[in-house]
């Protein structure tokens, strides 16, 4: 973030805590892809062959989870984001810990359906916070170290969960997360997180006026804007619904690569699961450095959307070398740069948001453009898997991704028209 002087640095410590329980959360629903490469999982879950339903362990997660970000906001809005962010650790960890007790694909899905409830409560909260926490120049940087969270993840979850599997069984690939996931509590039981600056017992005075006084330069401009009066109004602002459309393309790459990239490096290019996840996790090593070198463009490229459009299309590009090239070297670096690309969009599109709304609204319209955006890419992993199921090959699912980064590259274009035009 940008340097401070003398009005103090809590706000980065705040969104550095952000970040490790944006992992603990995130660490909860990554374990479905490698248990989809375990055989003794599939077995008694009778997915053995079932790609299409091996897909919906995603896809339901993903349908509840944008549904709790749209319908959670009124809870979270009485609530607090401190307090609503504590609802959501305690029911999502005590769903992962029923989730090893599962003895049947049913019961699994509702595992996953509850999981999703819980972790919708996060980012409207967690966007929220930044808005309340960060001067409008640091966004971009502040919602990258928190993103960077999932990345994270996604580089120790394979190798930890084919250890766990391996080792424990893969019912410990919930117990385990499960546990760790209840650490999340402690920032928020202690206060280290608060709504505002103003109510934390740890920030200093006089970085609270800092972030006050940097926050109000913005503020005029905030009452003054057009068409946010409302749920209704928001979903009628034309900007908005763009930026819904790009975080639509973000995940459905997000969630389809995921789901769908350890099974395709052991099936189609024919890994091992020892090197199946290290190149899995460095991919996700690139994921890291793409979403902080986002953030860092971010606060200094304007209009912003430029950056979505640049990213975009290079994730097409990337994700359709995954598909056609034939030597499965190749298919990592096409992957990694993929993955590492398309994330630069993340702060682009949340940094976006957090200036096109006022405080009140935010937590509604991430809800909104959070909800949406899962809501309509919950279905990808599914058609990733009905379309190998089909064809016998991973190609079709693969070229779905390009499409639909095509999308998001198309709206952010359009959404490049509606910022130049604001200026």
């Amino acid at each position: 973030m940008s340097k401070s002087t003398n009005q103090g640095k809590y706000r980065y410590t705040l969104i550095i805590i952000l970040s490790i329980m944006w992992v603990l959360v995130y660490l909860q629903r990554s374990n479905i892809g490698v248990l989809l490469v375990d055989q003794h999982f599939l077995e008694e879950m009778g997915l053995v062959g079932q790609a299409a339903r091996q897909g919906m362990l995603m896809t339901v997660f993903l349908l509840l989870y944008s549904l709790s970000n749209m319908l959670s906001v009124p809870i979270s809005n009485r609530l607090g984001p401190r307090r609503a962010l504590f609802l959501g650790v305690i029911i999502g960890a005590l769903a992962m810990l029923a989730g090893g007790w599962v003895a049947s694909f049913g019961a699994l899905l509702l595992v996953r359906a509850i999981l999703g409830l819980a972790q919708g409560i996060y980012y409207p909260n967690i966007s929220l916070l930044v808005k309340n926490w960060v001067p409008p120049q640091e966004r971009g940087t502040a919602n990258a170290v928190v993103g960077v969270g999932g990345c994270l993840t996604m580089i120790v979850a394979l190798p930890l969960y084919s250890w766990i599997n391996y080792q424990l069984g893969w019912e410990y690939s919930f117990f385990i997360p499960g546990l760790l996931g209840l650490l999340a509590v402690i920032p928020l039981g202690l206060h280290w997180i608060s709504d505002h600056p103003t109510d934390n017992p740890y920030i200093s005075t006089q970085e609270t006026q800092y972030i006050i006084s940097q926050n109000l330069k913005v503020q005029k401009m905030e009452v003054a804007a057009p068409a946010t009066n409302g749920v209704k109004e928001l979903l009628n602002n034309t900007s908005l619904r763009l930026l819904a459309v790009v975080y639509l393309a973000f995940l459905c790459n997000w969630w389809g690569l995921m789901t769908w990239m350890p099974q395709y490096l052991v099936q189609a290019r024919a890994f091992n699961m020892s090197s199946m996840a290290g190149n899995i996790s460095l991919a996700y090593v690139v994921a890291v450095v793409g979403i902080l070198a986002g953030g860092r463009l971010v606060d200094r490229v304007q209009p912003r959307s430029l950056i979505g459009i640049a990213a975009l299309c290079c994730v097409a590009l990337a994700t359709l070398g995954i598909a056609l090239v034939p030597s499965p070297t190749g298919a990592i670096v096409f992957l990694a740069l993929a993955v590492g690309i398309n994330e630069f969009v993340y702060p682009t599109v949340w940094s976006i948001m957090q200036s096109l709304l006022p405080a009140h609204l935010v937590a509604t319209g991430s809800g909104i453009v959070s909800g949406v955006g899962n809501l309509l890419s919950a279905i990808s992993p599914f058609i990733m898997g009905w379309l190998i199921q089909v064809s016998g090959s991973y190609v079709g699912g693969l070229l779905f991704l390009v499409a639909i980064a095509v999308l998001g590259a198309i709206s952010s274009v359009l959404l490049y028209r509606q910022e130049a035009s604001a200026h």
